[in-house]
């Protein structure tokens, strides 16, 4: 049963980051203001490794506190 509700709360926060994204990109482009985030696959590829090498990170200090 834990296991689920900690699940929920995953998806809640992830709905809600991704709705949060969305209201801030509706109110840069609003305001004319450049969306602070790349426009091409290269950037998206680099912000996915960006993501992967923090997650490296944690892994290897969680490992290494042992």
């Amino acid at each position: 049963m834990e296991n689920a509700e900690r699940k929920k709360k995953r998806v809640t926060v992830l709905i809600i980051a991704f709705f949060a994204g969305v209201a801030i990109a509706v109110l840069f482009r609003s305001l004319r203001i450049t969306v602070p985030v790349p426009h091409d696959m290269a950037g998206l590829v680099g912000l996915i490794g960006m993501f992967v090498g923090s997650a490296i990170v944690d892994l290897v200090v969680k490992y290494m506190a042992k």
